[in-house]
């Protein structure tokens, strides 16, 4: 029997898993390389960090009022408008001769990431009773997919034309996505017990839950995005590592959020358990840091990147754990409210990366898997029943 394209998720599923894929490709296209161009184009490694965490602070100002604007708005007219001015700046980054030019890409790259919580919320909507496997498929597989061949195909691209290459390639590959954005329906079923219910983030943080699950993924994010934010340029001065080979080699990360991806969809405890799939991830991750730090050997690299994909997989897994524990009437902020922290947690990683360099290149690999292990001693000892079984508590009104 032929594949469908939507892989037996369904139609609406199967728009969002295509969108999503392309829009993760587009990260796999230019981000391995992101901090080395930064860097080619004059910053200082300060500046570096600076750059890349500037996005944590335009991020909250974006997808915060984007999600009240997706409630009164036409959302998929939103999104578009969202990611055209992405596409814009990626070509800026791509043409730009001055680091300050690369600023835009940030804002017009933050505001791009509109389209995640919405697009987070559209899967929650209809995955109906088996959210695992949705959310795995969706948000897990199919970008991963993407990750492991759009840094080849940059990789070779960058070889033969250099590193604008990677970012025209985003650039063409988010016109894609939006192509499968247009095909979605984003009326949301209105739900009895929902109709008395007053959407708000005031709401949402003051949710036990939601509240519990965000910090956990802010924690978990921003220990792991410290010693993920400058191994490009690690690589590079320390090992030898040429950008191109760099970029091939990130492909494992995304291998590494597959193989986290699947284990987690056919282990039974896992399957149950999103937050302590996370930790797992989260664990592994910091292994790999570890690597990172004391190996040379390419072999040795390549494995560190295949542990690296559990940062990603830990973001799905904690958002499967939010559509669980968010009441209907909550998940668009829920969501939203896990981009802002968690997208915040990624761009702010660098910042401290930057400065740890300052004193050691082998400093933030060795500071991140520190506070990656602490902080899963944390969510394992403080909530042992969320961490079990999350799925199975009680949903909060």
């Amino acid at each position: 029997m032929r594949p469908k394209w939507h892989f037996g998720l369904g139609r609406e599923l199967g728009y969002a898993f295509w969108a999503l894929t392309f829009f993760e490709a587009v990260f796999g296209a230019y981000i391995s390389i992101w901090p080395l161009w930064i860097e080619r184009l004059g910053a200082p490694i300060s500046i570096v960090g600076l750059v890349l965490g500037s996005a944590g602070l335009i991020r909250p100002l974006v997808i915060g009022p984007g999600s009240w604007l997706v409630d009164r708005f036409n959302t998929r007219r939103l999104l578009f408008a969202a990611r055209t001015l992405s596409v814009g700046g990626l070509l800026v980054a791509a043409f730009a001769d001055a680091w300050p030019l690369l600023l835009f890409t940030v804002v017009t790259g933050a505001i791009g990431e509109l389209v995640f919580p919405a697009i987070h919320t559209y899967v929650s909507d209809h995955a109906g009773e088996n959210s695992v496997q949705a959310f795995t498929m969706v948000i897990t597989v199919g970008p991963s997919v993407a990750l492991v061949v759009t840094p080849l195909v940059s990789g070779v691209l960058i070889s033969q034309a250099g590193i604008p290459a990677a970012f025209i390639l985003a650039a063409l590959l988010t016109v894609a996505g939006m192509i499968f954005v247009s095909r979605m329906s984003f009326a949301r079923v209105q739900h009895e017990d929902d109709a008395a219910q007053v959407a708000s983030y005031r709401r949402a943080w003051h949710t036990p839950e939601i509240r519990r699950i965000v910090l956990f993924h802010g924690c978990t994010i921003i220990s792991l995005a410290i010693g993920s934010s400058l191994t490009a340029n690690f690589l590079e001065s320390e090992r030898g590592l040429e950008p191109a080979v760099v970029s091939i080699l990130s492909a494992g990360a995304a291998v590494g959020t597959i193989s986290y991806g699947v284990i987690g969809s056919r282990n039974r405890h896992l399957r149950r358990a999103p937050i302590l799939a996370a930790v797992v991830a989260a664990t592994c991750t910091a292994l790999g840091y570890v690597l990172f730090a004391t190996q040379a050997l390419l072999p040795l690299i390549a494995v560190a990147f295949l542990l690296r994909g559990g940062l990603f997989s830990a973001w799905t897994y904690y958002l499967v754990a939010m559509g669980s524990a968010a009441p209907r009437y909550l998940r668009p902020r829920a969501f939203a409210i896990v981009e802002i922290v968690g997208g915040s947690a990624i761009s702010f990683g660098p910042i401290i990366a930057a400065q740890l360099w300052l004193i050691d290149p082998h400093a933030p690999f060795l500071v991140a898997a520190t506070l990656t292990a602490l902080t899963v001693f944390w969510v394992l000892r403080s909530s042992p029943g969320i961490a079990r079984a999350p799925a199975e508590v009680a949903q909060p009104q």
